[in-house]
């Protein structure tokens, strides 16, 4: 008797969330979208969705909240979902690779005793973001910047380093650890970093680790039972989705949920839409030939009339 109480209990919850599944959305084809990725499968139930930097940098992203992206399930009909925005940042790790920047920054002073480089990022077009820093050193002073490379246009024959951000990074404490230095990055449309160090007439500055923080997101949603789910995204013709959802977002936002990060990126070549179809277009056509048809029968008929 206790064991079917206690079973109850912990079902209860449960049922509530199942109870609150909203219907499924209207159908959407997904070869109108230029990315395509899977999410893995799991038990029916909430669902927290990893917001990764492929898809804050290939979607409309936070800046347009994501208006393009939408879960589909096997039969195409839209899984409705709520954005989760997170404090803490989506961190990656970067690695900085030793290397003579291709070019020097515009108005650089040049000095002698520079450490080059080169910040791989995981894409490019990725919103605004943060480069933080760190060093094993306790007691030093350097001169810091971040730039970007700038390839030759019609403003300047050759490429060029534009600095995006300059800062003076030091510690004096030789008990405690260098706090990390935070470098802010705007959105762009650059896919690499150059981070560049004068090191004065000391030794090279140790670099123990840099990271990307960027902002972090979660999409949030009940998988529905016995259904595959793909993550589309990548139009530019969609309004943000308006799901009944949103009523309910605080119980789902709320609610203990699986994380999970979708699978590899699929880059698929949108097929175009057409403005009318086929059966519209022959209907058009007969109309117009038919027209013009009449028209030189009119035609005809006038210039007989005038002989």
């Amino acid at each position: 008797m206790r064991r079917a109480v206690l079973t109850a209990i912990l079902l209860a919850p449960a049922a509530a969330m199942f109870a609150q599944q909203p219907e499924l959305g209207a159908p959407l084809d997904p070869a109108l979208f230029a990315f395509q990725r899977t999410i893995p499968d799991g038990r029916p139930g909430a669902v927290a969705l990893v917001v990764d930097p492929l898809m804050l940098a290939h979607s409309r992203g936070p800046s347009e909240h994501f208006a393009d992206v939408r879960i589909l399930d096997g039969s195409r009909r839209q899984v409705p979902y709520v954005v989760e925005h997170r404090d803490d940042p989506l961190i990656v790790a970067l690695t900085p690779e030793r290397s003579d920047p291709p070019a020097s920054p515009t108005g650089a002073v040049k000095r002698s005793n520079w450490s080059s480089y080169r910040l791989q990022l995981p894409s490019a077009n990725l919103p605004a973001s943060q480069v933080a820093i760190e060093t094993s050193a306790r007691v030093f002073q350097r001169g810091v910047q971040l730039a970007v490379l700038r390839p030759a246009d019609r403003h300047s024959r050759n490429a060029r380093l534009e600095i995006i951000a300059a800062t003076t990074w030091g510690h004096v404490d030789s008990d405690t650890p260098a706090s990390a230095l935070t470098l802010s990055v705007m959105s762009g449309d650059a896919s690499e970093l150059w981070l560049s160090i004068d090191e004065g007439d000391n030794s090279r500055l140790p670099i123990t680790a840099v990271r990307l923080l960027l902002p972090s997101y979660r999409f949030r949603f009940y998988r529905p039972a016995q259904s595959s789910l793909s993550l589309v995204y990548g139009r530019s013709d969609l309004l943000a989705p308006r799901y009944d959802l949103a009523l309910v977002s605080n119980d789902l936002l709320t609610a203990g949920a699986t994380e999970v990060t979708p699978l590899a990126e699929r880059h698929t070549q949108p097929a175009r839409r057409s403005l009318v179809s086929p059966l519209q277009f022959w209907v058009f056509l007969s109309i117009a030939v038919i027209t013009l048809l009449a028209l030189i029968v009119r035609l005809t008929r006038q210039r007989a009339n005038q002989f």
